[in-house]
């Protein structure tokens, strides 16, 4: 709801009731016709405060008294009364405030009142100071951890990263092995079909692991120099890279050296990437070392 709706509201347009023009002293006028009744008012109100306060009904206590003050405004004994009930109900700021219109009543209050309710006052002000700052203590606390938790999810993404830059290595590699392994199956069958003199069963043993890596190291290097994207690295020399989108420092590593693992070479020849690497940014250019 806007101000404006909330103005027109609570606007006070209501109707006047019928009967007399106000003149501002109705509770006076009020008291007098019941002390022209016989039925003194103010009395009959401030007895009746009185004893629901020593019977512990602060609340009817105070509605009498606040009756009594509309009825006769500068009644100090009635203030100084009220200002012991809001002092029961453990309402300092308001008790030491109907104590100054007491005071300036004429009241005489006891001794001291005065100085508890401001006592009372500091302490309550003292514990709400204390309550609010191990609120901030608490929120400054969590904002800590929060900040602890974001450092280590950076870290454990950056290791992440190695990671998968690292199995795809491995299966590129493996796929030239399989590949280059291929072909030199190919090549000793096609042999064997051209050289063998007759149509006899051969037994084609076959070699150990080590043994195919062995025979098919000199075809695999060039086969995999070809099928590897990291077959265009840049040439060496410190290099400037503009990072484009999807970029990390493990793909950077990947690509100028060969293994994504050899990103914290990257990292420490650009300080402005932070300890971590979580400055990394769209556009930035890195320095890429040799």
């Amino acid at each position: 709801m806007s101000e404006a709706l909330a103005a027109d509201l609570t606007t006070f347009d209501d109707a006047a009731r019928p009967g007399p023009a106000p003149d501002g002293d109705a509770p006076a006028r009020f008291g007098k016709v019941l002390g022209e009744a016989g039925i003194h008012v103010p009395s009959t109100l401030y007895n009746e405060a009185l004893a629901l306060a020593r019977e512990g009904h602060l609340g009817q206590a105070q509605a009498r008294l606040q009756m009594l003050s509309c009825l006769d405004p500068d009644d100090g004994d009635a203030l100084l009364l009220l200002a012991k009930v809001h002092s029961n109900q453990g309402r300092w700021t308001e008790a030491l405030g109907r104590l100054d219109a007491a005071l300036a009543a004429g009241a005489v209050p006891p001794a001291g009142l005065r100085e508890g309710l401001e006592s009372q006052i500091r302490t309550e002000r003292l514990r709400e100071e204390e309550h609010r700052a191990r609120i901030a203590a608490r929120e400054l606390g969590e904002l800590k951890a929060l900040r602890h938790e974001t450092r280590n999810l950076r870290g454990e993404t950056i290791r992440l990263e190695v990671e998968v830059g690292e199995t795809k290595d491995r299966e590129r590699a493996w796929k030239g092995v399989a590949i280059a392994a291929g072909i030199f199956g190919s090549l000793i069958i096609v042999v064997l079909m051209l050289t063998t003199p007759k149509p006899e069963p051969v037994i084609v043993p076959i070699p150990t692991p080590d043994e195919v890596v062995a025979v098919v190291a000199p075809v695999v290097a060039p086969v995999a120099a070809i099928l590897s994207p990291e077959a265009d690295v840049a040439p060496a020399g410190p290099r400037l890279h503009t990072i484009r989108k999807g970029e990390t420092l493990g793909l950077l590593a990947s690509k100028y050296y060969g293994k994504s693992s050899r990103w914290q070479k990257i990292l420490d020849a650009n300080p402005q990437l932070g300890a971590d690497g979580a400055k990394l940014a769209l556009g930035m250019e890195l320095t890429i070392p040799e």
